[in-house]
């Protein structure tokens, strides 16, 4: 009976043991607005690794009061780097700071902090472990340390998310490495039937399209065509047929009843044709093998020198050319 008494009892301090550790531990705040209240004494925590190639710190916020006098701080850590800190919430004040470093065995250092009058401090632990493994600490408190009341545990930290959207729908991990991701296939939209129009409302649209006809066809005035031949080209030749031309005929005017006779015009003179004044002009063309090429300037469109090419273009079409090797003198006389 001893024995067994003996077994529960151990059994029942390890279960007591450990609920006050879990108690110290169960939550890590990493809000600063809403730190994790120190209940005991004493705190312990783990830091987990992140992922390969991610160089973010971890931090936790914690927070506790002291009175009047010396705060003794003891800090023991395994396989952390990184820094501790303690401030005094009104305004953010720094009291201490201690800075840790990974090494084989487990590091320890201490520190202490007067108080002139009471204040709620909030301590921040913020680092890594340089490897795989995860990284724990221990902090002791003594003196005027004052333990806060258990409120309402806050959540367990979660854990750090691999991935993440952003607004583009892009998902990265930690690092920043883009993950590939499906496209979403928009909603297929289903056209909605027509409705079937009525039999009155066919026999309306009908007589509507007939009105619109029949106006269309009282509007419509047919004009008569007519084809102007284009003017023809100094380079035209003569005998190339014309385009008939379409007269716009008007119809006749209807004869006037007991109307009076007009008057007798006399005829009209035929104007005299002025004498060209070109007609006695004469451009000449002398060549040097001793022709003479001689043609009435009234008769001559256009004569003009290009690449070294002597050009005279007629009236009636014709084109002559003439290089200017040939050529001893061209006069207009």
């Amino acid at each position: 009976m001893k024995a067994v008494r003996f077994t529960s009892l151990y059994i029942l301090s390890i279960y007591v043991a450990a609920l006050c550790l879990s108690i110290s531990t169960f939550a890590q705040s990493s809000d600063q607005s809403f730190p994790t209240p120190i209940t005991s004494n004493e705190l312990t925590g783990v830091i987990k690794a992140r992922d390969i190639g991610d160089a973010r710190l971890t931090t936790y916020f914690f927070a506790f009061d002291g009175e009047l006098g010396d705060i003794f701080i003891n800090v023991v850590t395994k396989n952390l780097s990184g820094d501790i800190d303690i401030f005094s919430v009104e305004g953010l004040k720094p009291l201490t700071k201690m800075v840790v470093y990974a090494d084989v065995d487990s590091n320890e250092t201490g520190r202490l902090i007067y108080l002139r009058k009471p204040e709620r401090l909030l301590l921040r632990i913020q680092g890594r472990p340089p490897g795989d493994d995860p990284a724990t600490f221990r902090i002791k408190f003594g003196g005027s340390f004052v333990a806060l009341k258990a409120t309402k545990p806050i959540d367990d930290v979660k854990p750090v998310t691999t991935s993440k959207k952003d607004e583009k729908g892009i998902r990265v991990n930690s690092v920043g490495t883009i993950i590939e991701s499906k496209p979403k296939q928009p909603p297929v939209k289903v056209a909605e039937p027509e409705k079937p129009k009525s039999v009155e409302t066919l026999a309306r649209d009908a007589k509507i399209n007939k009105a619109k006809t029949r106006e269309k066809e009282a509007t419509a005035v047919t004009k008569p065509v007519v084809v102007v031949d284009d003017f023809p080209g100094p380079t035209a030749k003569a005998d190339s047929a014309k385009k008939p031309v379409v007269p716009v005929t008007k119809p006749p005017a209807k004869p006037k009843i007991n109307a009076e006779k007009p008057a007798a015009v006399p005829p009209a003179k035929p104007e005299e044709k002025k004498p060209d004044p070109l007609a006695n002009i004469r451009l000449v063309i002398q060549l040097k093998d001793g022709n003479v090429i001689e043609r009435r300037l009234s008769e001559v469109v256009k004569f003009s020198v290009d690449n070294g090419v002597l050009t005279v273009i007629a009236k009636d079409g014709k084109i002559a050319r003439y290089s200017m090797l040939l050529v001893a003198k061209v006069t207009i006389e």
